[in-house]
């Protein structure tokens, strides 16, 4: 990926004026995702830094789609799921239906909102809003979850090491997540192939300790 290029470089790629290219990425730079400079544009790289829910969900956008219509047949009729606020995950929902009786307990604010397009009966967790994440963290979500078992557990983060480890840059949504994989019995890792060996400061759980890793490519650990 080039991280770095000029205002006329990316009117040329893509078809349009320079007026434009310039009026878009002051709005991305106001978004942290990128810095502006005298001709040219870089890629922000902040490490603490959350990447906003909407960037996230159309990257990678059909793999996505695809790992989580996989995931989606994991769940049996009448299974009480846990899902993360993770965009992957939240797709899994377009592929349930009401007739399997799924309850979902869930601290995403777009999964909730897809499950009550297609009337799934769903928990909230309730907590602190992550605006960027459009995920729910914090004191009262734990609580909510350890009030709660759920046969299956769905999540994501943002990478996985060459040995499995499994890390995430949030430090409110790695805890809750860690929560979630003591409340429930199965669990399952969603990750797309641009994950793969990523390390971030806040480790999640590895990849041994959990039912199955789906993920487009073949994995070995």
């Amino acid at each position: 990926t080039e991280k770095h290029c000029t205002i006329e470089n990316l009117s040329k790629l893509l078809y349009v004026a320079p007026v434009t290219v310039r009026r878009d990425l002051k709005k991305l730079e106001q978004d942290g995702l990128v810095n502006t400079c005298y001709g040219g544009v870089s890629l922000a790289h902040d490490p603490s830094k959350e990447t906003p829910w909407v960037v996230r969900k159309n990257y990678n956008n059909m793999i996505k789609k695809h790992i989580a219509k996989k995931a989606a047949t994991l769940i049996p009729n009448g299974a009480t799921v846990l899902f993360d606020a993770s965009s992957t995950v939240s797709y899994m929902v377009e592929h349930l239906k009401p007739e399997q009786n799924i309850t979902i307990i869930t601290n995403g604010i777009q999964t909730l909102s897809l499950a009550a397009q297609k009337h799934i009966k769903t928990y909230c967790t309730g907590g602190k809003l992550i605006d960027n994440s459009l995920s729910l963290s914090g004191s009262i979500a734990i609580k909510a979850i350890n009030s709660i078992h759920a046969d299956l557990m769905f999540f994501s983060s943002n990478g996985i090491s060459s040995t499995g480890q499994i890390t995430d840059q949030s430090e409110s949504e790695t805890e809750l997540r860690q929560v979630m994989l003591s409340n429930s019995d199965k669990h399952y890792f969603l990750c797309d192939s641009s994950k793969l060996d990523k390390s971030f400061l806040f480790h999640v759980c590895h990849a041994s300790e959990l039912d199955n890793v789906i993920c487009d490519v073949p994995l070995s650990f």
